[in-house]
């Protein structure tokens, strides 16, 4: 029988619009896989992971449940598992972990290997771990009285030294700003340091005894990196910054910059950052960890008002500030802009199907991490496949570049690695994303 003109017609119009629709569903099956793995370098399912971790060198480091695990970065292959009842875990520069309770510390080598363990009379919480796996950690009474002690490698006491005062402190950590909650699982430096609360200085510790000239500090700036300690003074309109290295004078620079309150202090591998929010502005006053120059300047945010989204992020080598509908970041020596980037609008149906609202934005080292709960567009098209309802675009710092995607479930936490990889951390799952 023949076909009409018209039937051929349809025919053909259906059979395109099949072949249109098998490749739309072609298309969003590959866009669907390139959000979930295309970006991604490993991925593990890690129940009681946590949200926290810790990368020292080839090291992956988390503490949830009383379980410490040890992955190697490079695969993500656990190496090691350990059930320790406590409370925190910290890492120090040569991998060696101390799991504290509020009776006991327990210590193990890079890979997992149970050191000593020993049962306290009181809560010590370690501020110092040496290269070689010394421990330096402190108790503090009710009564505001503090005992400092150091343990061997061997987890024997070699020293004890009484203090009348919990103004004995740990300075500011690589990437953990003076104020920030006690996270689970946390880096510590390799020398102990100390401060006298009356002559406002702060100075490095060994065998309990002050090591090497102390440095002056003001409203409490100090940042101890590894073994070098570095503290900031204020003085007639200038700020001066001094650092000490294993117990020798490191170096000293220093810049004119305003009165700044109560500064947040961040630091880095090798950066300090001491920021204040001044009025529709912060002010910046930062040093690079080689002594080679200190600036000062102030980065502008114009009007905002408590429903606008405002926050000032340093990185290693840039300052990120996030406004409501945009990012920028501006360069650590001179306070200039290096980018920006307006944030557009995108639905968010999973929480309110009747707004559309601004990205989520999270800076972490060298990474900013810009997340909005619904994959694109063409994702949505790849039927029979299960995408995660959240996608996460990182971007470098520095240049503002896209360098990498990954779709994953809701509370997710993204740990920006030096080398610009990303550790992503969910409820049951481990990601290290491309950077």
């Amino acid at each position: 029988m023949a076909v009409s003109s018209g039937a051929k017609k349809a025919l053909v119009s259906v059979g395109v619009l099949v072949c249109v629709g098998a490749l739309l569903v072609g298309i969003g099956h590959w866009r669907a896989h390139d959000l979930v793995s295309g970006d991604v370098v490993w991925h593990v399912a890690a129940e009681d992971s946590g949200d926290e971790a810790v990368v020292v060198r080839d090291r992956i480091y988390t503490y949830d449940n009383d379980l410490l695990t040890i992955r190697d970065l490079e695969s993500g292959k656990e190496v090691a598992e350990e059930y320790q009842d406590g409370a925190w875990a910290y890492v120090g520069d040569g991998g060696h972990v101390a799991v504290v309770g509020n009776e006991s510390i327990a210590m193990y080598d890079r890979d997992g290997e149970d050191l000593w363990h020993l049962t306290m009379d009181d809560l010590y919480l370690p501020i110092a771990i040496s290269r070689d796996g010394t421990l330096d950690a402190i108790a503090c009474s009710e009564e505001s009285r503090c005992v400092a002690a150091q343990f061997d490698v061997s987890g024997r006491v070699t020293s004890r030294d009484s203090r009348g005062s919990t103004d004995l402190w740990t300075p500011a950590l690589i990437g953990v700003d003076t104020f920030e909650d006690h996270p689970s699982v946390r880096r510590v430096p390799t020398i102990a340091t100390g401060i006298d609360p009356k002559k406002r200085a702060a100075f490095q510790v060994r065998d309990g005894e002050p090591f090497g000239p102390a440095v002056e500090v003001t409203d409490d700036v100090a940042a101890q990196v590894g073994d070098l300690l570095v503290g900031m003074s204020r003085k007639d309109g200038t700020c001066h910054f001094t650092a000490t290295r294993a117990g020798k004078r490191a170096w000293t620079t220093s810049t004119p910059c305003p009165d700044l309150g109560y500064p947040k202090v961040e630091v880095f591998t090798d950066r300090i950052y001491v920021t204040n929010p001044s009025g529709d502005a912060y002010d910046v006053v930062t040093a690079d960890l080689e002594g080679r120059r200190a600036t000062s300047f102030r980065i502008k945010t114009g009007p905002t008002s408590e429903e606008d989204r405002t926050q000032l992020s340093p990185t290693p080598d840039a300052i990120v500030l996030t406004l409501t509908d945009q990012i920028a970041a501006y360069s650590p020596t001179t306070g200039k802009r290096l980018w920006s980037q307006k944030l557009s609008r995108t639905s968010h149906d999973a929480l309110d199907e009747a707004k559309k609202i601004y990205p989520g934005v999270e800076v972490s080292g060298p990474v900013i991490d810009r997340y909005g709960n619904g994959p694109q567009a063409l994702a949505t098209l790849a039927i029979g496949r299960d995408v995660p309802a959240y996608t996460h675009t990182y971007l470098d710092a520095t240049s503002g570049e896209e360098s990498a995607e990954l779709a994953a479930p809701y509370g997710v936490s993204s740990l920006g690695l030096e080398d610009g990889r990303v550790l992503v951390l969910g409820d049951d799952d481990i990601w290290l994303v491309a950077g």
